[in-house]
Formats: structure tokens, C-alpha cells, sequence
């Protein structure tokens, strides 16, 4: 018997959302995917950019109580900007639990409650009223009913994880903020042997791709990849779906729908599929159950 994991796209814009004309058909919501696996009530949310809020919307009438993991890369503002926005996190009868790897001493609920300090926002994190857990999640593999997870770090400006959900036999990677080095030195060499072999043979991975060669060399160290290197070591290593994400803000609509022409032309025959992610975006991944 045949099943289907569905993966949609609520945001998929980098560093800051972008409200303008030019961005709309990409969308200018900020990281945020959601997982939904066959025959499971639980909601799987990957980072809280504010596509979050278009999500919480979505679902706000939904009937009976909600239960939910959520899995935050790292706290940056572009991955957390949704969550206080995030309605089903007002309601009674609702429960989530929050994962968010360790950032030095601070864990999940000390990120989430400085976050939502009143320095920052109206409402604290002790004023929510669905249940919440925190989970700082260190490394390893995590085991749940219907999912396995994992992770490794990401070549980023803070602790950043680069995570893998393992479902019905089939791996989805995401990796929204990862920088891809260029340059040789011992670091980079020993990061992109553990990154190719953590993403080989692949069913899915929807990576960070900001900038295009020439502004990555101008910007080498913010964290994150020009698409020209993760689209070659993602066919060198089969990944079946390459999904392009993290897009820059002042990336136009026209000059994606143009970078993602040039992008199938040269490389599509080596995928499945190729694309650049685009906010309501739905992935379909089948599997025997």
C-alpha cells in the first residue's frame, strides 16, 4: 500500500520579509515548512519565519485540539519573527512541543522567553495559553511514533542545525541557512566530507541558495551558499528533489523566474525534480506503507 508525505512551503524568503509587488509570486514570508504525514494528527513544523502566522491562520478553524512539534534551526529573527504571531499558541486545549538545538548555555526556553521579553514584544512566553514543552535538542537521533530526526550543524554565524526527518523509509533535509565554503582550508574540507555525506542519496533537500557566485564572493562568511555549489554537490552526491530556498530579499520575482529557467535547462536532468521554493508550494513524496 502506497502513502504520501506532503510538504508545504509558508515562507521562504531570508533575512527579512519583503512585502513589495516584485516579490509576491516567490512570496516575501520569512523559513517556515510544514510536514504532514499520512494517518498522523501531530503538525510538523520546521522553523517559525512569518510564514508561521499564514499557518496558524490556516488552521485556526480547524476542529478539535491541535498537537504539534516544532523544530527551529537556530534563533535568528527570519526563523522566530512568526512565532509570537502564531494563533493556536492562544488556545486552551492545544499542545506543541518546541525543539531548538543549544546555543551555548541558553536553551529552548530561555531563547523563546528572550525572544519574547516585554523589551520586545507585548506578550511573554508565560502568557500563551496552549500547553507548551521546550526541548533543548542536543545531537543524536530523536524516535517518534511516525518520524525519526536528526541533525548536524550547518556552516552558519551561530549554532545552526541542518535538520533530517526520516519518514516511511524517505529522507527530507532542511538546511535554510547553510554556507557552502570555496575556499580550501582544513575546516572546509572536513565540513563539506560530513555535509555530502549527511545529504547522500537524498529524497528531499530544500537548502539555502541567497546569493549567485559573484555576491557570494562578496559576502563570504554571513552563512550562507550561492546556488552554483550546492546545485553541483547536490547531483554529485543524488539527491532526488533539490528545492533552492533562504531567497535574498531584494531578489525579484523576475530574477528568480529567470535563475530558475537557466537552473532546469542545465541541471534538471540529473534530479527528479529541481526548483526554487515558492511560498504555497506543496511537495508530494510518495512511499510504501
Amino acid at each position: 500500500m502506497s502513502a504520501s508525505t506532503n510538504i508545504k512551503f509558508w515562507g521562504v524568503r531570508g533575512s527579512t520579509p519583503c512585502a513589495n509587488i516584485e516579490n509576491m509570486h516567490f512570496g516575501g514570508n520569512t523559513t517556515c515548512v510544514q510536514i504532514s504525514i499520512p494517518g498522523q494528527d501531530e503538525m510538523l513544523v520546521i522553523d517559525c519565519g512569518t510564514g508561521l502566522r499564514n499557518l496558524g491562520n490556516a488552521i485556526e478553524e480547524e476542529n478539535g485540539n491541535l498537537n504539534g512539534s516544532i523544530y527551529i534551526t537556530h534563533p535568528h529573527w527570519d526563523h522566530l519573527q512568526g512565532f509570537p504571531f502564531f494563533k493556536p499558541l492562544y488556545c486552551k486545549g492545544n499542545e506543541f512541543n518546541v525543539y531548538i538545538p543549544p546555543q551555548g548555555d541558553a536553551g529552548c526556553k530561555d531563547i523563546l522567553q528572550g525572544h519574547m521579553s516585554n523589551t520586545f514584544f507585548p506578550v511573554s512566553i508565560d502568557m500563551l495559553e496552549a500547553k507548551m514543552d521546550c526541548t533543548t535538542f542536543e545531537k543524536g537521533m530523536m524516535h517518534f511514533d511516525a518520524y525519526d530526526v536528526e541533525y548536524m550543524w550547518a556552516n552558519h554565524t551561530i549554532d545552526t542545525a541542518i535538520f533530517k526527518f526520516h519518514i516511511g523509509g524517505k529522507a527530507i533535509i532542511f538546511a535554510p541557512d547553510n554556507e557552502l565554503p570555496v575556499a580550501k582550508s582544513d575546516y572546509a574540507v572536513s565540513f563539506l566530507k560530513e555535509f555530502r555525506s549527511f545529504i547522500h542519496g537524498a529524497d528531499v533537500l530544500i537548502h539555502d541558495a541567497q546569493f549567485n557566485m559573484e555576491q557570494y564572493e562578496q559576502r563570504v562568511g554571513w552563512g550562507h551558499s550561492a546556488w552554483e555549489v550546492i546545485v553541483d554537490i547536490a547531483r554529485e552526491e543524488k539527491v532526488s528533489h533539490l528545492y533552492l530556498t533562504h531567497h535574498d530579499p531584494d531578489s525579484t520575482d523576475k530574477y528568480l523566474n529567470n535563475l530558475e529557467a537557466t537552473i532546469r535547462e542545465r541541471f534538471e536532468i540529473y534530479f527528479d525534480q529541481i526548483a526554487l521554493a515558492r511560498e504555497g508550494q506543496e511537495i508530494i513524496l510518495s512511499y510504501d506503507s
